[in-house]
């Protein structure tokens, strides 16, 4: 059975949810699929993720308690150069999404997502040298 998600190379990932429920379920999801998970509930304990680890995928809500997804991926950028961020948001994504583009962010997902738009989203941002042969960003 393919793993998609060692395919691109995904293997130590970063989640930054506040809600519970939510990043319960996502780190649930990408255990099964054999990925190693960090969840965090706010900036302060990504920071702290992001001192000690090295992440291939760096997962962020926008709407955090004290510094926003966006500030924090920006900051995540010079920690991690080589991490594929995406922020997600409930918020309308147009604006933010020119933000997020300018502060080395991937791509911003709007909220509910389905699993499928996040794997399209990741198909088409993992650079081509860790896409085991997959399509490259932009291919579409």
């Amino acid at each position: 059975m393919r793993n998609f998600y060692k395919e691109l190379g995904v293997e130590n990932i970063l989640l930054v949810e506040e809600d519970s429920w939510s990043r319960d379920s996502l780190s649930t999801f990408f255990r099964i699929v054999g990925c190693r998970m960090h969840s965090a509930a706010n900036a302060v304990q990504a920071i702290d993720a992001m001192s000690r680890e090295r992440f291939d995928l760096v997962l962020c809500e926008y709407q955090l308690p004290g510094v926003n997804g966006l500030a924090l991926l920006e900051m995540a950028g010079t920690v991690l150069p080589d991490a594929v961020k995406l922020l997600f948001t409930s918020y309308p994504v147009e604006k933010l999404a020119e933000d997020a583009s300018r502060a080395g962010i991937h791509a911003v997902i709007r909220k509910p997502f389905t699993m499928e738009t996040l794997e399209d989203t990741l198909r088409q941002s993992f650079p081509r040298g860790r896409q085991g042969g997959l399509e490259p960003a932009g291919a579409r």
